[in-house]
């Protein structure tokens, strides 16, 4: 048999996840925890909610989830937040911000994933995320992506350049020339199409990933996230999946049953933040879960 052999030369969609993610492992300390929510009754608040008629918009299950992680990030603010460190002096500093700007991978056309920057959602109701989020699918089914993600290189470039990274934003330009034509992936994307706006792929606050969307039916859970610098923590959302479990009922005994159950994955970075600080961040997803009808005011 022939051996086969294909080659596939990057382009500007894995050129900015190649660049973005070996910076974050080559400067970060990355520490993982895997967090199992109890979602049982939580699903079932869910399925009342949507069998209401409340929400003239379709709310999904995957945006309700969203919606529960930034009630964490709230509760925890320090998650959402820069880190500037400097190795040699050995001093850095962590900014938390005030808006929740979240970076979220979604799935293009042609099946690769691409991250969008869902803006404020701390600010925004159950019904107005699930309008953004619908908005930017629509949008990235008529974009062209490789354009767009040039368009918001060259922004970032020039913020690595006043941050004195001179040859790190030379190598950067020569790559955006060298094999931008010859990429065998951009049949994906639609050429002459229209640009994402640049706060759509600009740089969030923090990181969400919901996995679990993309692999569902099947069992498993995320063991590590890549960090974006200068963000300091990423979170991910596993496959809902069913399994036996002792579980406490009213009256505080313990049962053995069957639990709907979702693993939420953690990663920070060491240098900003420690387990005290995340902490808040579970404590909240758990109260959330225990007494879901706290969802009917989103």
């Amino acid at each position: 048999m022939d051996n086969f052999e294909k080659k596939i030369n990057f382009n500007m969609r894995k050129k900015t996840i190649a660049s973005v993610t070996q910076e974050g492992w080559q400067e970060i300390p990355h520490v993982s925890y895997i967090y199992e929510a109890d979602a049982t009754k939580f699903y079932e608040e869910f399925r009342k909610l949507k069998a209401s008629g409340r929400y003239k918009r379709d709310i999904s299950f995957n945006t309700l989830l969203l919606r529960v992680i930034v009630e964490g990030i709230k509760a925890a603010p320090q998650l959402n937040a820069e880190i500037r460190y400097n190795t040699f002096l050995i001093s850095g500093r962590v900014t938390i911000k005030e808006k929740i700007n979240i970076n979220m991978p979604v799935l293009l056309p042609g099946g690769e994933m691409m991250t969008v920057n869902l803006r404020d959602m701390g600010g925004k109701s159950l019904e107005a995320m699930t309008e953004q989020i619908e908005g930017i699918k629509e949008i990235i089914k008529n974009c062209d992506m490789e354009r767009s993600l040039l368009k918001v290189g060259l922004k970032d470039s020039l913020r690595k350049l006043h941050q004195g990274k001179v040859i790190e934003v030379a190598g950067r330009g020569l790559g955006m020339v060298i094999g931008h034509r010859k990429t065998e992936e951009g049949s994906s994307a639609k050429k002459n199409g229209s640009l994402l706006d640049r706060e759509a792929l600009d740089q969030g606050t923090i990181t969400v990933s919901n996995l679990g969307a993309a692999v569902r039916g099947t069992k498993g859970r995320i063991g590590l996230l890549d960090i974006i610098p200068p963000q300091v923590c990423a979170i991910g959302i596993g496959v809902l999946q069913e399994e036996s479990r002792v579980y406490l009922v009213e009256d505080r005994e313990t049962r053995v049953g069957i639990r709907k159950v979702i693993p939420f994955t953690i990663a920070f970075d060491h240098r900003a933040l420690d387990f005290g600080e995340v902490a808040p961040f579970i404590n909240r997803l758990e109260a959330v879960f225990n007494n879901p009808a706290v969802i009917r005011n989103w």
